[in-house]
């Protein structure tokens, strides 16, 4: 599966939005369209390149163990923090 179509299985079966990803990848909003709409590569040091991967790899071990995702109907300001509490805690429980 190409990386394109990776981004979009996970935008359907996370219920997020290309923004929600940029938050996510901590990328510019235009940077992650890119990628989800023209199929653009991410492209940057090996190490940014291995971070968006796994990155990405955790995004669909949660959605496909349902750590948190998909994302419940809620406000934009409350999905933001969501988005980030769940990031932060992915991240922390990775680490350790």
């Amino acid at each position: 599966m190409t990386f394109q179509q990776r981004l979009k299985k996970v935008l359907k079966g996370g219920n997020l939005t290309v923004a929600d990803l940029s938050r996510w990848f901590d990328r510019p909003d235009p940077t992650v369209r890119d990628w989800v709409e023209r199929g653009r590569a991410p492209s940057g040091a090996p190490g940014d390149l291995e971070h968006v991967k796994a990155l990405l790899e955790l995004l669909e071990a949660m959605i496909t163990k349902k750590v948190g995702l998909p994302v419940p109907r809620m406000s934009q300001v409350k999905r933001k923090d969501y988005l980030g509490t769940i990031r932060q805690n992915a991240l922390e429980n990775r680490a350790s």
